[in-house]
């Protein structure tokens, strides 16, 4: 039987086909552009077959395809795509996808959210699409950027005063006062002796460790007052059984022994009953503390909060603490670590084995 070999290329030709063997989107073509380029390159149709996994008949018929047709006669595209045919998807008809997408679910079919099965079945319902797979819906949508997003919840403010103190924090995060201290003070917890739930890695077939359920909790809590320093982007503070004025007003001068008796505090707090205490206002205008109080319903204008979202998930999550002071000595150990103390031994693979190899 006489070898099947490919013609002659064109100039054109072979630079089509170097681009067709580098696509990532088009396996199809990707595989063609090879099988042509392999048996230019002298390959017999089975050593092409052994090469790009595929049967030695099938690299045969590329093979003559390409010598009748051309490039166009081993080209594939998607079924919305192919060359000389009416396409199924037209400019009108992905603007009404596109539409039905974006429109509210529960009006067309009564639940609350779309999911992909739910929106390619409703359009075939309503004869929109004669007939599309999940797969090419998902992305036809992600083509015309449209993409499902997490819903978030969000509290206006209904402070009178809201402008007057946004700004004034704004200024104060924009730009440090002279021979002042800017520092963000918060209250994370309260912390209960629970276990709590988390993420890790987990092979196939494998299962996660099982948390406890607790629902009797009789170690009572504890709070933790914490501190933000902006200038050194540090995180620490104290716990306390109770979190009232009088442990706020001990946890201020706490922090007020840190810094210099002469240089100013500028404090970021919310507006928590113990934070608006006489007792506190006057101690705080006669050790140069100065607050700025964020509006009503806006703590999110704190800068705290977002180090206490880390702050619960690599010291809490996926835990389940018998005590408070083993809960205190985890987040400790993560703020010396955040704070550049000290870097996160790391125990030796080796040993860690021996270890867990002994414990089973």
């Amino acid at each position: 039987m006489n070898k099947v070999i490919v013609r002659p290329l064109r100039p054109h030709e072979k630079k089509k086909l170097l681009r067709m063997k580098r696509q990532h989107c088009n396996a199809v073509n990707r595989l063609h552009a090879r099988i042509v380029l392999l048996s230019r390159g002298g390959l017999g149709s089975r050593d092409i077959g052994e090469r790009v996994d595929c049967s030695p008949q099938w690299a045969r018929i590329v093979i003559h395809r390409f010598n009748d047709h051309g490039i166009d006669g081993i080209s594939w595209y998607p079924y919305w795509q192919v060359r000389d045919t009416p396409r199924k998807f037209t400019a009108d008809l992905r603007e009404q996808i596109g539409e039905v997408a974006l429109s509210s679910p529960k009006a067309l079919i009564g639940m609350t959210q779309w999911s992909l099965p739910k929106l390619r079945e409703y359009l075939i319902e309503q004869h929109i699409v004669p007939n599309i797979s999940i797969e090419w819906l998902r992305q036809f949508l992600h083509r015309c950027k449209i993409r499902l997003h997490r819903t978030k919840t969000w509290k206006e403010s209904t402070d009178p005063l809201f402008w007057q103190k946004y700004r004034a924090i704004r200024r104060l995060y924009r730009q440090r006062p002279n021979g002042g201290r800017r520092l963000c003070i918060d209250e994370f917890g309260p912390l209960n002796l629970q276990p709590r739930h988390g993420q890790c890695y987990a092979g196939s077939g494998k299962g996660v460790d099982r948390l406890r359920a607790a629902y009797q909790r009789q170690s009572g809590v504890r709070h933790f007052l914490a501190v933000y320093d902006f200038e050194t982007n540090r995180l620490y503070g104290q716990f306390t059984r109770h979190k009232t004025g009088v442990e706020f007003l001990a946890f201020l001068k706490w922090v007020r022994r840190r810094y210099p008796r002469q240089q100013v505090l500028h404090i970021v707090l919310d507006n928590y009953g113990p934070h608006l205490k006489t007792e506190v206002r006057s101690w705080a205008a006669t050790n140069n503390v100065r607050f700025y109080f964020t509006p009503t319903q806006a703590s999110w204008l704190n800068r705290i909060e977002c180090h206490f979202t880390a702050l619960k998930k690599f010291a809490l999550e996926t835990s389940d603490y018998r005590s408070h002071a083993e809960q205190q000595e985890a987040i400790e150990e993560y703020l010396r670590w955040r704070n550049g103390q000290y870097e996160i031994s790391m125990e030796c693979w080796r040993t860690y084995q021996r270890h867990q190899s002994k414990a089973a």
